[in-house]
């Protein structure tokens, strides 16, 4: 059991000429003690409070009725007031100081002083609830009895009113409570006769540690829509913790007490008492009424249950009001308790403000349930915050699937070709195509057409009739072509027909004493390329050029950030490397067939120390994946934009270079059709599915090996590499700014269907808005951000939390 013997229950009563004392606490212990009620201290009261009122002046009180007679102007008020209070102070502290009070008074600073001996370095005071019968008694700065002086007791001890009558229990703070920032409602009442800005600055001052929402009449509103208002703020279904009033009250014994919220409109505690009891049981703990004579406002909402009720007992002068507010919720922001805090309210105005103010520090007053914990704005730190960041059961659902699904290549091949699709539509609507005079690569294709024209039989298409080769090789040749690739893998000899190799090498080699650029086409294992066999004759590697076709066909393939590419390199690559040194370069070694050297070792090396500073050279050598991410081929690029397709029986029965002039000027890469009887082996065409976005430009179902070549060959000489920014980067990004949202949302007391309407229009709006970014910042910037699943992410947290009740 929880050792109470430090809470004491002092109960006063007054009866006729007699006031019983009676001290109460630990497992039923009771002092019980009579005193004589001096009559003189009723007298001292009253002028004090008559000297108190004509020194403020009624007109800037927060209440609305004054009594205490008429305001002479040749009196000085200020001391009068002074002198007043110092009656009262030593007549009250004389009862209180009685022999027949000498026990309680012991008793209590006995446990004081036992509670700072047994526990050292502890701060925990002696509490003192306070309950006065009737209100008269009530009205006495009881704050002001220092019980322990007498005894030398280093202890605290703190006097804390509590209502005769108190019905309700107590409501104990909802865990979750705990896991958020404090919320705090402030009302602005009428402010007639009041500036309430003071006020206003000094709640808002708590923004960095709580969340802060005010509501209060505007002048275009009725009386019934400020009454709604107020009552639909006080019952918002979030729950507060702290309930802050400003404005006009007055003291009602039938209702409650009152509260002025608009002028000449004011509702009374029992007419909000069901919206008060339900902001009770969410959570709401202290109420704050910086308003004139709240005893009775304290004692309802005590009797409602409420934990801690701080009102000015007297009627208090608008800056006063404000002055003690700002002082109190400095204590609240250093996160002291609301007794230390309203401590240090009228320490500031007792010590610092007596002469400005005097006795104003005898005005407040602290109401609190004996079962009641004292309030303090909990510290929030990265713990709470963490915790309050952590995703709710939907949130969590969506932020599972979505992840899922971007691990998934499926599904990620089937979002890449619906945004792929969608780009090229928008690419075409907003007229964004590449208008170059021609595309970079000519793509020799050798079709069914020209297998047909050829008279080809089908045991000379796998492996491809070299003769054919050599033909069409021998062909770019006349048309001076600089750079030629070679999509096929000459690794053994050819027996059908036997003059194939022979042809092929002998086309070869009248190419390259034409100073052609031949690159043929091998295949990666893990250590080496696996190419044209020297031995068949075909070529030499000291006069030819090899680079790997292996490719992910989604993907552009980059030199390895980790392999020379003298060893191995992308086919693509290498022929755009080329054909820019080409263009920028003057030493470039000649590809001769008297060479004895390697020419693609020489070739990078010469490339590497005596390329230009500027161009695209440069630019083409420092290429490589950021971050690790890959680079994606440009399908949203029409392919007539991106290579020039050329029958390959349409280049031999018309070799006349007017009718290929920008053959010259291309890299030109032969290689074969969509045709089913051409491919790698029997059975395994060189082909694809066509991506959707190549299916929106040319309706075609294939798309061959030399055609993703020819996408990737352009986009080194265009430099145009898409970098591909993976989904899980975006949805982290996404929780962020939703978390966000929804911490803007949460912090509405009320969500109107207007305002909810609003909300998910404008997440809709997000949502859209962002994809139209990402569209254009594809085609703009070359990265593309990811949509689908970030959206879905987005909505997910937004739009749940806009679906939370009003009220009750």
């Amino acid at each position: 059991m929880k050792n109470n013997s430090h809470l004491f229950h002092l109960k006063v009563q007054k009866i006729e000429q007699i006031c019983l004392f009676e001290l109460s606490w630990g497992q039923g212990q009771r002092l019980t003690q009579q005193v004589n009620y001096p009559t003189n201290l009723t007298l001292l009261y009253q002028e004090w409070r008559q000297a108190y009122l004509c020194f403020y002046q009624s007109e800037h009180m927060r209440g609305r009725t004054v009594g205490g007679g008429v305001v002479t102007l040749t009196v000085d008020w200020h001391a009068e007031l002074v002198k007043a209070e110092s009656k009262l102070m030593f007549e009250f502290h004389r009862w209180l100081r009685s022999a027949e009070l000498y026990e309680i008074r012991a008793t209590i600073a006995q446990v004081s002083q036992e509670l700072v001996k047994g526990n050292p370095g502890v701060s925990e005071a002696v509490k003192v609830f306070l309950t006065c019968a009737p209100i008269e008694l009530d009205r006495f700065p009881w704050e002001a009895w220092e019980i322990g002086t007498e005894f030398a007791s280093a202890g605290a001890i703190q006097i804390i009113r509590a209502p005769l009558n108190i019905k309700a229990e107590t409501e104990t703070p909802q865990k979750k409570q705990h896991q958020r920032r404090a919320r705090i409602l402030s009302i602005l009442g009428d402010d007639t006769g009041l500036n309430f800005q003071a006020d206003k600055d000094a709640v808002q001052s708590l923004l960095r540690i709580a969340e802060v929402e005010f509501v209060g009449w505007q002048p275009e509103q009725t009386p019934s829509q400020v009454i709604q208002q107020i009552s639909e703020a006080i019952a918002c279904e979030q729950g507060w913790d702290v309930l802050f009033f400003a404005g006009h009250s007055n003291e009602s014994d039938m209702t409650g007490g009152e509260l002025g919220i608009a002028p000449g409109i004011s509702i009374s505690i029992n007419e909000i008492a069901p919206q008060l009891s339900a902001a009770k049981k969410r959570g709401l703990q202290v109420a704050i009424f910086n308003s004139c004579s709240g005893l009775n406002i304290a004692d309802s909402l005590i009797d409602l249950g409420f934990s801690q009720v701080v009102v000015m007992r007297e009627p208090i002068h608008n800056r006063v009001a404000q002055e003690f507010l700002v002082r109190f919720l400095q204590g609240l922001a250093k996160h002291l308790d609301v007794y230390e805090s309203v401590m240090e309210a009228r320490q500031f105005l007792r010590m610092e403000k007596s002469h400005t103010y005097p006795s104003s520090y005898l005005v407040p007053s602290l109401f609190c349930h004996p079962g009641a914990k004292l309030f303090r704005i909990p510290a929030f730190g990265w713990k709470q915050r963490l915790r309050q960041s952590l995703p709710t059961y939907i949130e969590a659902i969506a932020l599972a699937a979505s992840l899922t699904l971007s691990v998934l290549p499926p599904v990620q091949e089937m979002l890449l070709n619906g945004r792929m699709v969608t780009q090229s539509v928008y690419r075409n609507v907003t007229a964004q195509i590449p208008s170059e005079e021609a595309p970079p690569v000519a793509l020799i294709e050798i079709d069914a057409e020209s297998i047909y024209r050829a008279g080809l039989p089908n045991s000379q298409l796998q492996p491809m009739n070299r003769s054919y080769i050599g033909k069409l090789i021998d062909s770019t040749r006349k048309l001076n072509a600089s750079v030629v690739g070679l999509d096929f893998i000459f690794d053994t000899p050819q027996k059908d027909p036997p003059s194939g190799d022979r042809d092929l090498g002998t086309a070869v080699r009248r190419a390259v004493d034409a100073n052609m650029w031949l690159i043929f086409g091998a295949i990666l294992e893990p250590n080496r390329e696996i190419g044209t066999n020297e031995a068949i004759g075909i070529n030499k590697w000291n006069w030819t050029l090899q680079g790997y076709t292996d490719a992910y066909h989604y993907l552009v393939e980059m030199p390895h950030p980790q392999r020379d590419c003298r060893q191995a390199c992308p086919i693509a690559y290498l022929m755009s490397l080329v054909q820019t040194a080409n263009q920028e370069m003057t030493e470039l070694p000649k590809p001769q067939t008297n060479r004895v050297t390697n020419l693609r070792a020489e070739l990078l090396n010469v490339i590497q120390k005596k390329h230009p500073e500027k161009g695209n050279l440069p630019a083409l050598l420092q290429l490589r994946s950021p971050l690790g991410l890959h680079p994606l081929i440009d399908f949203s690029l029409p392919p007539d934009r991106v290579y020039t397709k050329i029958p390959a029986w349409k280049l031999l029965e018309n070799p006349d270079i007017n009718k290929f002039p920008l053959i010259s000027k291309q890299v030109v890469l032969i290689a074969t059709g969509s045709d089913e009887r051409l491919g790698i082996a029997a059975g395994q065409p060189d082909r694809s599915p066509a991506p959707p976005a190549i299916t929106y430009w040319t309706q075609q179902d294939w798309l061959t090996g030399g055609e993703f070549l020819a996408y990737m060959t352009q986009h080194f000489l265009t430099r145009r590499l898409v970098m591909p920014i993976p989904d899980i980067w975006m949805i982290g990004v996404v929780v962020i700014f939703g978390k966000i949202a929804v911490f803007a949302v949460n912090r509405q007391s009320k969500l109107s269907p207007q305002l909810r309407r609003k909300i998910i229009a404008g997440s809709v709006g997000t949502v859209i808005i962002y994809g139209i970014l990402a569209l254009q910042l594809y085609i703009s910037a070359a990265i593309l951000f990811p949509w689908f699943l970030p959206s879905a992410v987005f909505l997910a947290y937004v739009l749940p939390a806009t679906r939370k009740k009003h009220h009750v």
